[in-house]
């Protein structure tokens, strides 16, 4: 049987942090940042009080190895923190700041728009050997009773919509998609999104 354990994340977990962050969106991210993304999230991941920090992090492992990451943050963390974590992204990009920065305004009107209630499901990534094994849904569940606890009403993501995978998992555990975000263009790619939601809401 294996052993299985779910833990908050660490300063230490730093470079699988960034890498599971990268593999959550593995296109998306590089055109976001450029091409030192995974730097970029991994210095973050380092500090609190940012939305890419360990504190928003929960890992899987399976005996022993690190299978998975989910990170989460809920709506007051996100405005207190929005600040703090651009200023590390424009520590960190330094000179290709000023080209991507734009990008990423675009990016923050479309994506994690959620209200008082909810918690917003940031990136969420299960190595590929460790797939279709139930660990990433037992991933999730935990991460729905943290937000569950602190007082959030309702879980939210964005998911791509061509990621067909990563929708049939999200609705077999229960979200729905709400509606189509507004396109995303970055250069020359553009970017689809599904906004999906799921109460988790028990008094209900």
């Amino acid at each position: 049987m294996d052993d299985i354990t779910i833990r908050e994340g660490k300063p230490e977990d730093a470079p699988r942090g960034s890498e599971l962050a990268v593999l959550s969106a593995p296109v998306l991210l590089p055109y976001l940042f450029g091409p030192k993304v995974r730097d970029v999230i991994k210095k973050s991941f380092q500090h609190v009080r940012n939305c890419f920090s360990f504190e928003h992090a929960h890992f899987i492992e399976v005996n022993g190895e690190v299978a998975g990451m989910a990170l989460m943050f809920n709506y007051n963390q996100r405005k207190k923190e929005e600040l703090r974590s651009l200023l590390f992204i424009l520590r960190y990009l330094r000179c290709s700041f000023l080209s991507q920065f734009k990008y990423l305004r675009k990016s923050g009107d479309i994506l994690a728009q959620i209200t008082e209630s909810d918690a917003y499901l940031a990136h969420f990534a299960v190595y590929p050997g460790f797939r279709s094994l139930g660990f990433g849904t037992r991933l999730i569940e935990v991460i729905e009773e943290e937000a569950r606890t602190a007082g959030s009403k309702g879980m939210v993501l964005d998911v791509e919509t061509d990621n067909e995978r990563a929708i049939k998992l999200y609705e077999r555990l229960g979200y729905t998609i709400e509606h189509k975000s507004p396109m995303l263009r970055i250069r020359d790619k553009d970017f689809e999104f599904f906004k999906m939601s799921k109460d988790i809401d028990k008094n209900k």
